[in-house]
């Protein structure tokens, strides 16, 4: 299989609903089959290097607070409490933060997965799977973050999204044609890849407003979470309206009304904003009227000031072709930046690249630096409460017990 203009939005960033922002026509070739195997062939070469650690004098952030110096203990792949045995490491002051979490992302490749894990992100959701083996060869690799990914996203013919999954796949069957379509195409989705969650598309056009609803009703059904994109505000009151768990990205063209936050919010939903993707999509198309920035950005300060959870999402991606391309790894304490200026504290935006998206998804083994749990660690020498940029002053990694960069 050998994809070329069709890739484009395969694993990079999904297209922000607009017929201005579509596959350009110098995507590089994509030997999927090669990707494959070289991922799988990266799994089979790694060794378990599980040690017990006790790294000393080092600042715990605890979700309130830094605390003093203290020790935290890595035993396997789970944080321990007996140093008996352990190697001690001096943490130098150096603040521990629980693992990172990019909750929009588009890893492809071990370069990715390596990034990510450099830079501190140890969970991430891929965010579009069009090849079920080329998804799974991404999980389960040592010292490499968990990957946890979704499903074809659902998408009407003739839209913009719905054109990529024909162009990605060459299956027209993918797409949704109505409501009595959905049964089947989630059925489909449960049997081909056992999604960990649903992603759906709101646009213009796009799904109506009954099909998303059961598109949303029918993930519930089966125990699935729902993670909607909507770029726009019209696209964002659909997803709203849908009940949707999650709702991605924020809008480019108008900031979302006070009632549709206060629904969202009575409703329980969280947003992941994409700020780095919105403002390099902004900045790439200043022509475009429907691309404002600042849209994006008080939506998500009116987000947050009425208390709707907000996680962290990069939509990292680096395919030629597509609105904006974001780097793996780096762009997770970019999008922190982002959020502290949309008006978070510097702890709530901490809180929402570790434990919030970590509760959100259900995921009750990681997020916080407590016995028993994942040992999912990022030493950094600075205190990102005095200022978010710290967190890219990266000491160490451990994911899974494993630090970063010694496994072999």
């Amino acid at each position: 299989m050998r994809l070329e203009n069709s890739y484009c939005s395969l694993f990079g960033a999904v297209l922000l609903a607009s017929p201005a922002l579509g596959c350009g026509g110098n995507a590089v070739p994509f030997d999927i089959p090669s990707v494959i195997t070289a991922n799988n062939l990266a799994r089979s070469n790694g060794t378990m290097l599980h040690k017990k650690i006790a790294l000393n004098n080092v600042r715990v952030f605890d979700g309130t607070c830094i605390l003093p110096p203290s020790t935290v203990v890595i035993d396997g792949p789970l944080i321990g409490s007996d140093t008996t045995g352990a190697e001690h490491i001096d943490g130098k002051g150096g603040v521990l933060l629980p693992g990172l979490i990019d909750a929009h992302c588009h890893p492809a490749n071990m370069t990715h997965m390596q990034e990510l894990a450099k830079w501190g992100v140890t969970s991430g959701f891929a965010m579009a799977c069009f090849s079920q083996e080329l998804c799974s060869s991404l999980t389960n690799h040592t010292g490499l973050p968990s990957l946890l990914r979704t499903s074809v996203p659902a998408s009407a013919p003739g839209s913009a999204h719905g054109n990529i999954s024909i162009a990605a796949t060459g299956d027209i069957s993918l797409v949704i044609n109505g409501t009595e379509a959905v049964p089947s195409w989630i059925s489909r989705q449960l049997a081909d890849q056992d999604p960990d969650y649903f992603k759906f598309i709101a646009e213009t056009p796009g799904l109506d407003q009954a099909t998303l609803d059961l598109l949303v009703k029918n993930a519930h059904q089966y125990g699935k979470k729902s993670v909607t994109h909507a770029a726009t505000r019209e696209a964002y009151a659909q997803a709203i309206l849908s009940r949707t768990d999650h709702i991605h990205h924020t809008p480019l063209d108008h900031e979302i009304s006070p009632a549709l936050v206060e629904n969202m919010l009575q409703q329980g939903q969280f947003s992941t904003p994409t700020l780095t993707m919105m403002r390099t999509t902004a900045l790439n198309n200043r022509t475009t009227s429907s691309n404002n920035f600042t849209a994006a950005l008080s939506t998500t300060s009116l987000l947050h000031k009425a208390g709707v959870p907000i996680l962290t999402g990069t939509d990292a991606n680096t395919q030629t072709g597509v609105p904006a391309t974001v780097p793996f790894g780096s762009s997770l304490h970019d999008e922190l930046e982002n959020l502290v200026e949309a008006g978070m504290s510097n702890i709530e935006a901490l809180l929402a690249a570790t434990v919030t998206p970590a509760r959100a998804f259900g995921l009750w083994d990681r997020g916080t630096i407590q016995v028993g749990m994942r040992a999912d660690l990022v030493l950094v020498g600075g205190d990102p409460l005095e200022d978010i940029k710290n967190t890219k002053d990266i000491k160490r990694v451990w994911i899974g017990g494993v630090q970063v960069g010694q496994q072999q």
